[in-house]
C-alpha cells in the first residue's frame, strides 16, 4: 500500500479514469446528439473532466487537501483545448479519413488524440517543471491508446475511464522518463492522523519548488513553529542545484544523493547523470 500510495501513476491513472467517468456522466445528462454534441461538446467536456481531476491528483500527491487555481485553471484549459480538438477532428479528420478511403476509426483516433493533447497542455500547467511538449505528446499518446481500448468496452463511460486512466498514465511515466533531476521527498506525518508516511518526486527545473504550509506551495508540510508559510526553495540552473533556506536566511549548493530536512519532510537530490 506504501509503495501504490507513492506512485505518481496510480494516482493519474485513478484520478484520470474518475475525469473520464464524470465526462460521461455529463454527456447523458445534457444528452449530446448529433456530430457536433457528440465530438465538439464531448470532447470538451473529455478534456475539461479528465484535465481537472488530474491537477486534483496532482494536488493530494503533494499533500494539499485541494488547489481550487490549479483545478480551475486545468479545467479551463483542457475544455478549451478538448473543444478545439473536437471540432478539428470533426471539420477536418473524418473528411479526410473519407477523401482517403479510411473508415470513421481514423477521425476518431484523431480527436482522441488531439482531445489527449488538450488534457497534456492543462497539466503541464499545474505540475512543477514538466515540459509542454513532453506532456501534449505524452497525452496524445495516451489519447491514442485509451481511444483503441475504447473499441473494447461496451459503454460510454468505461471507454471513456479508460482513456482518461490511460493519458493520465502516459503523462506520468513521461515526466519520470524525461527529467534529469529531481527530488526525492519522504513525507513523515506528525501528531494524531490517519495518513502514512510516503515517498513522493519533484522533477527539478526552470520553475524553483517551493515547501511550506500554504496553499501555494508546490510540496505542502507541516506547519513550523517560528516560521512562515514558506520554509525552502530549491532550484536548478546551469546544472547546480540551490537550496534556499527561507527560514534561515541563507542559500547553498546541494550535491547529488545528498539528503536535508525540511519541516517533517526528508529530501534527496536525484539526478540520471
Amino acid at each position: 500500500m506504501k509503495r501504490l500510495l507513492s506512485d505518481k501513476r496510480v494516482y493519474f491513472a485513478i484520478f484520470g479514469a474518475i475525469g473520464g467517468v464524470l465526462s460521461a456522466v455529463l454527456y447523458d445528462v445534457f444528452g449530446l446528439e448529433g456530430a457536433f454534441g457528440s465530438w465538439v461538446v464531448g470532447t470538451g467536456f473529455d478534456g475539461m473532466c479528465i484535465a481537472a481531476m488530474l491537477a486534483f491528483g496532482q494536488a493530494r500527491y503533494v499533500g494539499k487537501s485541494f488547489d481550487a487555481k490549479s483545478f480551475r485553471k486545468a479545467m479551463m484549459i483542457g475544455g478549451i483545448g478538448g473543444l478545439i480538438g473536437g471540432f478539428i477532428a470533426l471539420q477536418f479528420g473524418f473528411p479526410l479519413a473519407r477523401l482517403f478511403g479510411g473508415s470513421v476509426d481514423a477521425g476518431r483516433f484523431l480527436g482522441w488524440s488531439l482531445g489527449g493533447a488538450a488534457v497534456g497542455f492543462a497539466v503541464s500547467r499545474i505540475v512543477p517543471n514538466l515540459k509542454m511538449t513532453t506532456a501534449c505528446l505524452s497525452g496524445a499518446a495516451g489519447g491514442l491508446v485509451g481511444c483503441a481500448l475504447m473499441y473494447l468496452m461496451h459503454a460510454m463511460a468505461a471507454g471513456t475511464a479508460t482513456t482518461g486512466a490511460a493519458i493520465g498514465v502516459a503523462i506520468a511515466l513521461a515526466e519520470s522518463a524525461f527529467r534529469q533531476a529531481w527530488l526525492e521527498i519522504t513525507i513523515r506525518p506528525k501528531g494524531l492522523t490517519l495518513e502514512k508516511e510516503r515517498t513522493l518526486t519533484v522533477t527539478l527545473g526552470d520553475k524553483p519548488v517551493l515547501f511550506g504550509c500554504s496553499g501555494d506551495a508546490d510540496v505542502k508540510l507541516a506547519e513550523m513553529e517560528g516560521a512562515r508559510a514558506h520554509f525552502a526553495r530549491v532550484s536548478l540552473s546551469a546544472g547546480k542545484i540551490t537550496l534556499h533556506d527561507m527560514i534561515s536566511g541563507t542559500t547553498r549548493t546541494v550535491a547529488v544523493d545528498e539528503t536535508f530536512d525540511i519541516s517533517n519532510a526528508q529530501v534527496v537530490v536525484r539526478s540520471k547523470t
